[in-house]
Formats: structure tokens, sequence, C-alpha cells
């Protein structure tokens, strides 16, 4: 990589520093591209340069985003708490996420945006199904999840869940980034509505 890619590449680590920073701030709505130049200490050309639009800007931080709380949750569950302590600590860190953006990150990320959702489809499809079937293994093992609930069952309630998300995104905007909603809404995964026994 020669002098003039890497400048290129701080350029556009720097925009993504700064949107990253007023998003959590203000929200994706309320931030201007103009504020970011400010704060990137760049002109707009070099931003719609790097990114296109402010959407493709807002779409590159949520892809972001999204990866990082997999790479968390990942670490996590590598650790050696018990399973409930995990999955809490995986939850409690995607409301957090989620609360960081005034609650616009998962409205984002279920937008009707091609670009967006073919990135959804595509990492659902192989990161998140992967962690996600190595978090139910853990749970059989510690005796959390039924053990005779297949992979395949649950995986499949899974996608029923995240279909109707993005079918009825509008129901995003109304929830609020509560740490406990997000928490009651993964109880009611792991035991459904009747509880825990015992």
């Amino acid at each position: 990589m020669d002098g003039s890619e890497r400048k290129k590449d701080r350029k556009r680590e720097s925009i993504l520093r700064a949107a990253v920073d007023l998003f959590k701030l203000y929200g994706f709505k309320k931030t201007s591209v103009s504020d970011i130049a400010r704060r990137a200490d760049v002109s707009q050309v070099t931003i719609y340069n790097h990114f296109g639009s402010k959407d493709g800007l807002v779409r590159e931080v949520v892809k972001a985003q999204l990866s990082g709380i997999l790479e968390r949750a990942r670490g996590i569950m590598a650790g050696e708490e018990p399973f409930p302590d995990k999955l809490e600590a995986i939850v409690f860190d995607k409301a957090q996420t989620a609360s960081q953006y005034h609650g616009e990150l998962m409205q984002a990320a279920a937008q009707n945006d091609p670009e967006m959702r073919e990135f959804i489809e595509s990492f659902w499809r192989t990161d998140v199904t992967r962690a996600t079937a190595d978090v139910i293994d853990a749970g059989k093992r510690e005796g959390y999840i039924n053990p005779q609930l297949s992979a395949e069952t649950a995986m499949l309630y899974l996608e029923i869940l995240r279909r109707g998300i993005f079918a009825s995104s509008d129901l995003l905007e109304d929830l609020p980034p509560d740490a406990d909603l997000y928490r009651e809404l993964n109880y009611l995964f792991i035991y459904g509505l009747i509880g825990r026994r015992g």
C-alpha cells in the first residue's frame, strides 16, 4: 500500500470515527454530513467521495456495529461464566449499543435498503447462524435450553422472529432503547411465556 492509499484509509477511518461519535450523541437523523465533515476535519465532498451519500455512511456504521456485537458475543461465550450470565452480558451489550444510537440502529438495519438487506441476509446466513448455534449448544450443555430442542427448530424460530421484525420494521420505531426490555425479550426467547420451573 502506497502513501496515498494509506492517507485515503486514514481519512475514511477519521470520517467513520466522527460519524460514530456524532450518531451516538444525536442519532442518525439529526446528524448532518456537514457536522461529520467538521468533526473529521474534511470537506463534505470527501465524505461523498468515500461513502456516496449520508445513507452510505450510515450503512457502513451499522455494518461495523453489527459485526462488533457479534465479535463481542463470541468473546463472551468463550469465557468461563455460567450460561445465564453470558447470555445477559450479550443481551446487555446489544441493548447498550442500540441505546447509544437513540434507538435508530436496529431501525437502520431493518430499513428497506437493498444493500443493507443483502448484507444482513449474508451476515445472518453465515456468521450469526454459526454463533447462535454455538450459544444454543452451550445452553443445552449447561441445562438451560431443552436438550430435545433440535438446532433446526431453534434456528427456524429465530428466522421467524427476524423476518417478522424485517416485515414490520415500524415496530422498532416505538421500542424504547431499554436494557430491561431486551432482557425480557431474551427471557421470553429462552423460557417462553410460562417461564422457568423450579
